[in-house]
């Protein structure tokens, strides 16, 4: 059943302006303009269908006419009264929705069981957002600024019910016209970072969806390797495993609302299906992104477990700990200072942290252009 919305200070609450730039992102027209309204128009399969926008919200009938213009929207395009309402609400918000149909029609989870949505809903967006920037099998545990600063600004909305449904707002600027040239041609200013975050998002999961059908055809990984440079990474199928996990294992489905008031970007899908079959492909996709990506600045923590003197101030060492949390024994070259704090931890046992470009060589972890070299000595 599609809820309706018969409350009247909901209706009343309604602003006609974020009506009026909905509607014309929906590709209805203006026909007639009134002191205080205005009627919209649209044909669909055929079929005309007309809205009268109430453009005085003080007016008596202001909820009444609200209410008529939701049904005529319901009927159009198929879906709920809240849905469209909340997206009315956020017409400067592109607005992403991952369903877990596997969670009972009540909409009931645990705490355990919301956290892990809400932590791997949160990684799905800093994947897409990490790839918006740069393009890369696997993104490193250091994210980059930008990257952090956008989590800070998206956020969550109220979870819809039937299944499991989150809500996820990202904040977007209105779309406004650059002018033109000196030739006369339209001026098209780049899309700003929070709207290439979200389409980042919304092309990843379609290549997914696709990549994966074409894995299991041909049984190699070339298609989720040819799709990283549509935002696949391992990053984003560990998000997307993770969803499935909380979610009860029935897969999951994304829809995408885009912000009226900058308009849905050309070809982009609007709503992906990642059934339960895609989840051992995108584990092993994300196993092998991550056994044979290069990572950059990659952060490695632990102890010195060897040494090879190669001069005086120059030589290699083997550190057994971690790479980017996952437990790695890892191999580099250090000069300097940094070659004597080596052997300072060697000698002493003390844990030491860099930071380097993360490479697999044979069987073999090499961490190439170490940086950031310190020791971890416990402060007293």
């Amino acid at each position: 059943m599609i809820a309706t919305i018969r409350d009247p200070e909901t209706l009343s609450a309604l602003r006609p302006l974020e009506l009026v730039a909905y509607l014309r992102a929906k590709q209805w027209h203006e026909v007639q303009r009134l002191e205080r309204g205005a009627f919209w128009e649209k044909e669909v399969s055929g079929k005309p269908y007309e809205v009268l926008v109430p453009l005085d919200a003080t007016l008596r009938d202001f909820p009444n006419r609200m209410a008529e213009a939701l049904q005529t929207l319901q009927e159009v395009e198929q879906r709920s009264q809240l849905e469209i309402v909340e997206d009315l609400a956020s017409t400067n918000a592109d607005i992403v929705r991952p369903r877990l149909p596997g969670i009972s029609p009540d909409g009931g989870i645990s705490v355990d069981q919301g956290a892990l949505i809400h932590e791997q809903a949160r990684n799905l967006l800093l994947a897409a957002a990490c790839s918006a920037l740069e393009n890369r099998p696997l993104h490193a545990r250091r994210k980059p600024e930008k990257a952090m600063e956008y989590l800070q600004h998206a956020r969550f909305g109220m979870p819809q019910r039937g299944s499991y449904v989150l809500t996820i707002i990202s904040p977007v600027s209105p779309k406004i016209s650059g002018g033109k040239d000196l030739l006369g041609a339209e001026l098209e200013p780049d899309d700003p970072f929070e709207r290439r975050a979200v389409r980042t998002l919304a092309q990843g999961l379609y290549a997914v969806e696709q990549a994966c059908r074409s894995v299991a055809a041909t049984g190699e990984i070339d298609p989720m390797r040819q799709a990283v440079e549509r935002g696949v990474s391992a990053n984003l199928c560990e998000a997307i495993i993770g969803l499935n996990q909380g979610g009860g294992e029935a897969g999951v489905q994304f829809s995408f609302s885009w912000a009226p008031l900058r308009g849905a970007p050309p070809d982009v899908v609007s709503s992906v299906s990642i059934s339960p079959d895609f989840i051992p492909i995108l584990q092993e996709t994300a196993r092998i992104f991550r056994d044979t990506a290069t990572v950059e600045s990659s952060e490695v923590i632990g102890t010195v477990n060897k040494l090879e003197h190669i001069g005086s101030d120059h030589g290699k060492i083997t550190i057994v700990g971690s790479a980017d949390g996952v437990p790695r024994t890892v191999t580099m070259e250090l000069f300097g200072k940094d070659h004597m704090g080596a052997v300072r931890s060697y000698e002493e046992r003390i844990p030491i942290l860099c930071v380097g470009e993360l490479t697999r060589e044979g069987r073999s972890w090499l961490l190439r252009n170490p940086r950031e070299f310190s020791l971890l000595e416990e402060k007293e």
